[in-house]
């Protein structure tokens, strides 16, 4: 009852596909999770909601067998206990920069005595499950995503990947242009360079590795690099920008006076 789908595959070395809907509303999270993906991304860090506002919506994943995963804030142990106490089956921690921090975010997550995770896992009484049955399995079934989004983080990368319980390291484009001196130029050498190469150096480690892309043509790229765990993004923001160009070019069609 509580295998992580997302680990299973990528334990088989299949690749896993997840998208996110950036607003806690779950309608707009159901559409994004009966598309199919593997895991549903829920925000907490950057988009203006917290673990408080997520309410039921890993709960939504977890009976279409996505995975819910939240990315908190900041590697705080209480909003990544908040978060699977709402039914996360995995949490995404950023800016982890060393195996330190990789340690303590997975002590964070994981019961005694493997971790320090305090008990009251309430997403069960959603789902008719009993502790008796959840908590002998918790530790298991979490998924860990630790984010490289630092100079210490790239130096870092096989000390984070060795620590036991972590599951994915998670390439941060974003923030990893700011911390090369290049922030905001997506495109820059140096930038593109060290994409390539984080794939393998994190599944020299027997570890998968994870990026978020904007475009059917960067997911090719991204899986054809050798990431395992890719986000396509916002999906609610890429139909309406499909939805958007396909509406310019019927406007455009009409007003030229073709059938």
């Amino acid at each position: 009852m509580f295998e992580n789908p997302v680990k299973e595959k990528l334990a088989r070395g299949e690749v896993v596909w997840g998208a996110s809907a950036v607003v806690p509303d779950a309608f707009a999270n159901q559409l994004v999770i009966s598309t199919g993906v593997d895991f549903l991304w829920i925000d907490t860090e950057h988009c203006p909601f917290g673990p408080e506002d997520i309410h039921l919506l890993p709960v939504m994943a977890r009976k279409a067998n996505c995975m819910p995963m939240v990315r908190v804030a900041g590697l705080d142990a209480n909003l990544i206990k908040k978060s699977l106490d709402a039914g996360a089956m995995s949490i995404m921690v950023p800016q982890v920069n060393n195996a330190e921090e990789a340690r303590a975010a997975v002590r964070a997550a994981k019961y005694p005595p493997d971790g320090t995770r305090g008990v009251s896992p309430l997403w069960t009484f959603h789902m008719g499950i009993s502790w008796d049955d959840y908590l002998p399995n918790a530790n298991q079934e979490i998924c860990m995503v630790l984010q490289i989004e630092s100079v210490d983080g790239m130096e870092n990368i096989e000390s984070i990947a060795a620590v036991d319980g972590a599951d994915v390291l998670f390439a941060g484009p974003a923030d990893l242009s700011a911390a090369l001196g290049i922030i905001g130029q997506m495109k820059h050498p140096k930038l593109k360079t060290f994409l390539a190469e984080f794939p393998k150096r994190v599944a020299a480690t027997g570890k998968a590795a994870g990026i978020s892309v904007g475009s059917y043509e960067a997911a090719k790229e991204a899986y054809d690099q050798g990431y395992r765990f890719i986000s396509i993004g916002n999906i609610l923001f890429s139909g309406l920008t499909g939805l958007t160009k396909d509406l310019k070019e019927l406007k455009a069609h009409t007003l030229s006076g073709t059938t």
